[in-house]
């Protein structure tokens, strides 16, 4: 009698599993926005911004192929002289040759849409970036199991604050390595595919950088001080030879540090239920004629200061360990390294052979 009782329950189970349907909540982005992205710096140009609308929660909708087209995009600055910026297609724009941020200098954003709606910036003031005083690094070892690497080294730097109150910093980070190959080459109709490796025609470096990561202080706790052991980076312990890394200190505004400090607050929201729920960040782009409907972004105006270290990863007292990549032979013919946020074939700064 239990087992039939068992059976019976079992079977009911199924019944009702099947007739549950999936919910799809069916979300999209009705209310799409406009997102503008871009840095003007004191450093040779050309500066790149993107304009790009944005996607709803339904998994099919994409940020990558919904950019704004045909928009003029220009900047002036604190004496009305205004600069054109190059349309690149695909809502990509860049500043024409020779033009650069100058510290102490006022900038503001203009957009027309093609549609002829009109946004403007707040103006932005370049302030000045301190020089990196030093940088260093602390070895930890990987505790999670079957993990990539063995260990990851964190990257810190101590900075002189000015005298002067209100300095906000943002850093970012770059390591170069030269390239091995330029390219995967597949000989064509072949079964099971035959794979070589084509080296670069020239010197080629490949680019590593934390894309999305928001670094960001203030003084407000140490004005005129050192400002000690900020993290920076995390690289990993794949190898010991020394890494070269290209850290690079952007000087904010205080809107500017106010705006990256709640990007990172949100994109590390734990979603305990205590956490404030995710809002629209508004940066400081207006629409001029729908205050309530401003574009999403912020227009940073940032001096620059760079460091090269080269930090060293040996004698950390175990040896590391990396995935392999496939070794498949090499091809006579070469290929042209292409110019990338991931590839290069200028010379980086500091490099040493």
């Amino acid at each position: 009698m239990k087992f039939i009782t068992q059976i019976v329950i079992a079977l009911l189970s199924v019944i009702f599993i099947a007739c549950v349907d999936v919910f799809d909540p069916q979300l999209t982005g009705k209310d799409v926005q406009i997102v503008f992205e871009g840095t003007l710096t004191d450093q040779p140009g050309p500066h790149y911004f993107v304009l790009s609308f944005s996607a709803g929660y339904n998994s099919k909708e994409s940020v990558f192929d919904r950019f704004v087209n045909a928009a003029k995009v220009w900047i002036t600055d604190e004496k009305n002289v205004r600069t054109d910026l190059l349309d690149l297609n695909r809502g990509q724009f860049s500043t024409p040759d020779g033009f650069q941020g100058q510290i102490g200098k006022s900038y503001t954003l203009h957009i027309r849409t093609s549609d002829g709606v009109e946004y403007a910036s707040t103006t932005e003031t370049m302030r000045p970036s301190p020089p990196i005083d030093r940088v260093y690094s602390e070895f930890k070892l990987t505790t999670t199991p079957r993990p990539k690497y063995r260990g990851n080294f964190n990257i810190y730097i101590d900075v002189k604050d000015p005298a002067t109150e209100g300095d906000f910093y943002r850093w970012n980070w770059k390591n170069y390595q030269k390239a091995s190959n330029c390219e995967l080459y597949t000989v064509p109709r072949t079964d099971p595919p035959v794979r070589f490796y084509k080296k670069c025609c020239e010197d080629c470096w490949n680019i590593t950088q934390c894309i999305g990561c928001v670094k960001v202080a203030s003084d407000n706790l140490v004005n005129g001080r050192i400002l000690a052991k900020q993290n920076i980076a995390q690289i990993p312990y794949d190898d010991i030879t020394p890494y070269y890394l290209l850290i690079e200190q952007m000087s904010l505004s205080r809107e500017a540090y106010n705006f990256w400090k709640s990007i990172d607050a949100q994109a590390n929201n734990s979603g305990g239920i205590f956490d404030t729920a995710p809002a629209t960040i508004r940066g400081n782009i207006k629409n001029l004629s729908d205050d309530t409907k401003p574009m999403l972004g912020f227009f940073q105006v940032s001096a620059v200061t760079q460091k090269v270290a080269y930090i060293q990863r040996n004698g950390v007292g175990v040896q590391p360990f990396v995935e392999l990549a496939p070794n498949y032979p090499f091809h006579p013919d070469c290929a042209v390294c292409n110019e990338s946020a991931y590839r290069t074939a200028k010379r980086p700064i500091e490099w040493k052979d």
